[in-house]
C-alpha cells in the first residue's frame, strides 16, 4: 500500500520518529530504523515475545518505507508481514490443536489492521493528498 503525503513543514525523520514511537509504545513492537543516502527512512518492526508468539500465530512484522519525492512530498509504503505462516498455522491447527486456530486468526486480524493504524498516525501529523 503506497500513499502520498504533503510534508507541511515536517521532514522524513519527523514522520519516522512518530511511527516508531507509536509501534514501540502502543503496539509493543521492537523497531529498527535507518535512513538511506537518498533520504528514505526504512522502519522495520516485529512483535516482542519471540518463539511462543510465533508458534501460536500472534507474532507480527511490518516494514514502513518513507521516501521523499520532492521537498514538500513523501510516499509511504507499508509492507505487511507473514500472512503465509499464519495461514499454515491456522490450517494445521484446525486438525491438531484447534485453539491455535483462534490465536492465529487473532494474529491475522491484528496484522491486517496495523497498516491502517500506521497511516492514521501519519495522517494525524500531515494531510493526505492522494
Amino acid at each position: 500500500m503506497t500513499t502520498t503525503y504533503n510534508l507541511n513543514g515536517r521532514n522524513v525523520q519527523d514522520i519516522a520518529t512518530a511511527v516508531r514511537n507509536y509501534l514501540e509504545s502502543s503496539e509493543n513492537m521492537e523497531t529498527q530504523c535507518f535512513i538511506t543516502n537518498e533520504g528514505t527512512a526504512v522502519l522495520q518492526a516485529k512483535a516482542r515475545g519471540g518463539a511462543l508468539k510465533q508458534f501460536v500465530g500472534l507474532d507480527r512484522a511490518i516494514t514502513v518505507r518513507i521516501t521523499p519525492v520532492s521537498e514538500t512530498h513523501i510516499t509511504v509504503d507499508i509492507g505487511e508481514g507473514k500472512w503465509v505462516d499464519k495461514g499454515i498455522v491456522m490450517t494445521v491447527s484446525w486438525f491438531v490443536l484447534w485453539p491455535l486456530a483462534v490465536t492465529s486468526t487473532v494474529g491475522m486480524m491484528r496484522q491486517h489492521q496495523l497498516p491502517k493504524k500506521i497511516n492514521s498516525v501519519i495522517q494525524n501529523s500531515l494531510f493526505c493528498i492522494a
